[in-house]
């Protein structure tokens, strides 16, 4: 099945619509965390693209059909120019949120929330300050004080918890915290991509208790449309979603998003580098025929990286 443009919207070899665009606007990061997989970019990015050569990647993907993005880093609060790149995107009639780990929110968020941003996601791995040093190297206090601050812009906020050994037992505080503050949360199984076979099997823990827990105190349960992610709503109204992104087809075939680097190259899936699409040139020139059809090449790349295995139980990787 070729890649065909269908209402505006770029279709996969699969059948899976292009939406929306993960933007990774910098490798660099003020935290250090363990499990950091640095957005499975795995080459060093020497030069970050513009926020008017952001605003111009905007412009050219609301023609193709996307509507969505996300922008994430490294940390994007790094960059003195986050709000300009917010500002430029939803100028071009995207939705735009944002990925951080909090610390430099209270500085930024009254920026952000002129500038149109649509819902933050603020990592919070844990609620104890020596745990959350030892996972992010970072200082709680200022993630907390950069919610809070948040809160005061009603800008929808959502909390991604990680679970991991070090953290596993929070996940009671952390669902109260945001109970308490009517903030949605995602629940995170590690992935191993980054990590060592000897690292990873330290830091994994599985979401079985917690999903159980969900299962019986939760008021319903569904599946959203993006990625199949299973959905919980809790007596207080907070929405709890489950994340689970390893040898897990069901996410990957309800898949609508592609990614792109620092630099400017189009990356068809978190866990693959063999299918980048470098578009930095047509990028720099303005020349939106290339990146027209670099998006198109990406999208034709693109495809499920777990699936189904012939008996329909085991996984095969893309």
């Amino acid at each position: 099945m070729p890649c065909v443009k269908q209402d505006m919207v770029l279709i996969d070899r699969f059948g899976r619509a292009l939406t929306h665009l993960r933007i990774s606007v910098t490798l660099r990061c003020n935290h250090n965390c363990i499990f950091c997989h640095r957005e499975g970019i795995d080459y060093v990015v020497s030069t970050e693209l513009s926020a008017e050569d952001w605003g111009f990647v905007a412009k050219v993907s609301r023609e193709l059909g996307i509507k969505y993005f996300k922008l994430t880093g490294g940390e994007p609060l790094v960059r003195k120019d986050i709000v300009d790149i917010v500002k430029y995107i939803v100028e071009s009639g995207g939705e735009v949120s944002l990925v951080t780990n909090g610390s430099l929110l209270k500085h930024y968020i009254s920026g952000l929330a002129e500038a149109g941003i649509s819902y933050i996601n603020v990592s919070l791995h844990s609620l104890k300050k020596d745990i959350f040093r030892r996972i992010t190297g970072g200082n709680l206090d200022n993630v907390l004080e950069g919610i809070e601050e948040a809160l005061k812009y009603n800008i929808p906020l959502k909390i991604d918890y990680l679970v991991l050994t070090y953290n596993k037992e929070e996940y009671l505080d952390i669902i109260k915290y945001a109970e308490k503050r009517g903030i949605n949360l995602n629940i995170i199984e590690l992935i191993p991509l980054g990590l060592s076979v000897n690292k990873y099997s330290e830091l994994h823990y599985t979401l079985d208790d917690i999903i159980k827990y969900l299962e019986e105190h939760s008021l319903r349960k569904y599946h959203k449309d993006f990625q199949s992610r299973p959905e919980y709503i809790m007596p207080s109204g907070i929405k709890i979603t489950v994340i689970k992104g390893f040898c897990n087809p069901d996410m990957c075939m309800r898949c609508t998003r592609i990614r792109m680097t620092p630099d400017g190259r189009i990356k068809t899936c978190l866990f693959r580098n063999d299918t980048l699409v470098n578009a930095r040139e047509y990028i720099i020139m303005r020349d939106e025929k290339g990146l027209i059809e670099s998006f198109k090449k990406a999208n034709m790349l693109r495809e499920p990286f777990f699936k189904y295995g012939s008996r329909g139980k085991s996984y095969v990787y893309g």
